[in-house]
Parts: structure tokens; C-alpha cells; sequence
């Protein structure tokens, strides 16, 4: 089981990806299922741009679930946002992962709770 690494109720969790921080936020707080959320992603650091738009994919470590993709744009240097929901599993758990996607960079994964 993978361990949580994020508290997104709590505020922005940072990871590192070579020279690059990468921040997410996820609003309204608390993140619960069932509702739009914003995902705003923030890349800082040497790295360059990258040249094609990030995007997220939701999921749950535990189960294979359907394709849940957060398509993110740009909305100033090195700043994403977009838009997308969280189900609730039938089965009441409630540890969801953002695996944030930067094209020709790599991936980082964030294990969070989502309130139900």
C-alpha cells in the first residue's frame, strides 16, 4: 500500500523532479468527492517550460478505475490550472493519487484523503 505524501487539506504539497519543485493546490478545501475541483499546478525552479502542457490523472492505489484526467492550461510562467472531479468508490476508500504528467520531464505522484 502506498503510503499518503500529501495533505491537501491542509494546504499545497511540493515535490521535486530534477531542478524542478512542482506544487500542488487543490481548491475548495476541504477535498471532497463529488465536487468540481481546481488543481493548480506550479513549476519552479532551473528547469525549462515544458513544451507541451502537463496534465493529471486521478486514481486510487488500491483499484483500477476508468481514465480520470485533469487536461491543465496555462495561466501565467511555469503556472497550470484546471479542472476535475473525484468520484466516490464504492468501496469507501478514500486514498485518491494525483499523478501529475510533464511531458518530457517525468511524473510525480501525490497520495492524498479525499472527505466523502
Amino acid at each position: 500500500r502506498k503510503l499518503i505524501n500529501c495533505d491537501l487539506h491542509d494546504g499545497a504539497c511540493v515535490q521535486r523532479v530534477g531542478d524542478t519543485d512542482i506544487i500542488l493546490e487543490v481548491t475548495p478545501k476541504p477535498v471532497r468527492a463529488m465536487k468540481d475541483l481546481v488543481f493548480s499546478v506550479t513549476l519552479s525552479g532551473k528547469g525549462e517550460s515544458p513544451k507541451s502542457l502537463p496534465y493529471i490523472d486521478l486514481g486510487m492505489p488500491a483499484m483500477k478505475m476508468g481514465p480520470n484526467q485533469v487536461a491543465l492550461k496555462t495561466t501565467g510562467p511555469g503556472t497550470y490550472e484546471g479542472t476535475g472531479v473525484i468520484v466516490r468508490c464504492p468501496s469507501g476508500k478514500r486514498t485518491w493519487f494525483a499523478n501529475l504528467v510533464i511531458p518530457e520531464s517525468g511524473e510525480v505522484e501525490f497520495i492524498f484523503d479525499v472527505i466523502y
